[in-house]
């Protein structure tokens, strides 16, 4: 879903920082996605009530 108030992140399953996942400890599988913001809103407000939000992604071939 492309929409004007979209929201880059990395992902690795789960949401990761700058290129690094956090829960796998490295960088292998990272990659950047686009979310709508309040995708991103509710993902953080779901981590915040200590339910981890994971994202479920099929490889991408071109």
């Amino acid at each position: 879903m492309i929409s004007s108030d979209s929201f880059k992140v990395d992902v690795c399953g789960l949401l990761a920082y700058s290129w690094w996942c956090h829960y796998c400890k490295s960088s292998c599988h990272v990659s950047s996605l686009r979310i709508p913001y309040a995708c991103k809103l509710l993902f953080q407000e779901l981590q915040s009530m200590n339910i981890v939000p994971r994202l479920k992604l099929a490889r991408y071939n071109e």
